[in-house]
């Protein structure tokens, strides 16, 4: 029997389709959304994660870090720090999470690589996590039904941000200038996460965003 000749296909010719996590979600939160909404999902779909490591007390270290991202290395614990599409986030004495536009991932890993010296490790954490976006004006009873860490805005303030359960599950949570929270979770927890936030905010009224579209209606 004859084989067919492979047909030989560089990166370019190939149609890849992306979907984010939560791409299933806006027929699952149109049915509980209402126009006077008090709490508006969102998901920064397809944001770059890097997990950076390395030594703060070396000043090497972190002019390099700035240089390159173009933000300062977050050194007080639970702090976040952003400038345009790229945030770094304090996750522990030497480690950080850093994202960034996407697509861009793949050259900033490459720069730190370059510019850092010593012992330093960066890694491409994309692929396991998401990004979403809380607002509104009852976000604040979201969190308190959520989360046992206290998010009363005079001690969790812009810029804070904390490692912590969110239902049963776990959560970066972050503070931004806007009033919003940003939730960096766990891909696999993605949907349990989504629906126990529709679930929550519910007797608010929800509004999902994805990309530059907007879903909502009104409760049925």
């Amino acid at each position: 029997m004859s084989e067919a000749p492979l047909e030989q296909k560089d990166a370019a010719q190939v149609a890849v389709r992306r979907e984010p996590p939560l791409h299933f979600m806006m027929g699952t939160a149109e049915r509980h959304s209402r126009s006077d909404c008090g709490v508006v999902i969102r998901e920064e779909m397809f944001k770059g994660h890097l997990s950076l490591r390395g030594d703060p007390a070396s000043e090497l270290f972190r002019s390099g870090v700035a240089e390159v991202l173009g933000v300062e290395l977050p050194v007080t614990p639970g702090t976040c720090i952003a400038n345009g599409g790229t945030s770094v986030f304090w996750l522990g004495p030497t480690e950080w999470l850093v994202l960034v536009d996407d697509g861009t991932q793949a050259e900033v890993e490459d720069r730190l690589r370059q510019t850092l010296t010593g012992h330093f490790a960066v890694v491409d954490i994309s692929g396991g996590q998401t990004l979403l976006r809380l607002s509104g004006n009852a976000v604040a009873m979201v969190l308190k039904k959520s989360s046992v860490y206290d998010f009363h805005p005079s001690r969790f303030t812009e810029g804070r941000c904390v490692q912590t359960t969110f239902a049963k599950a776990s959560a970066l949570v972050c503070k931004t200038a806007d009033d919003s929270f940003n939730l960096v979770i766990r891909r696999s927890f993605s949907d349990y996460l989504f629906r126990w936030i529709v679930d929550a905010a519910s007797e608010y009224g929800i509004d999902v965003e994805s990309g530059s579209k907007s879903h909502s209606g009104h409760d049925k």
